[in-house]
C-alpha cells in the first residue's frame, strides 16, 4: 500500500518565525542546528551518534549471548 502525503499537517512556526517543519514533514530546527555547527563539530556529532548505534546493536547481542551461556549452566 502506498501512503499519501497529508497536506492537513499543520506547519508549526517557531518564535522567530520560521518553520520548525516542513510540508513533507522534515524537522527543519534540526537541519538549522546542524548547519550552525563547525565541520569538525558536525563530524563529532555524527560520530558520536554512530558509536551509540553501535553500542545498542550489540548491547543486544551480549544479553543474548550471556543469556544462551546461563542457560548451558
Amino acid at each position: 500500500m502506498m501512503h499519501r502525503y497529508n497536506a492537513s499537517v499543520r506547519i508549526y512556526h517557531l518564535s522567530d518565525g520560521n518553520p520548525a517543519y516542513s510540508e513533507d514533514g522534515t524537522d527543519l530546527t534540526l537541519i538549522r542546528w546542524m548547519l550552525s555547527l563547525t565541520p569538525a563539530e558536525r563530524l563529532k556529532v555524527l560520530q558520536d551518534n554512530i558509536s551509540s548505534v553501535y553500542r545498542l546493536k550489540h548491547a543486544g547481542i551480549r544479553t543474548r549471548d550471556n543469556s544462551d551461556s546461563e542457560r548451558a549452566s
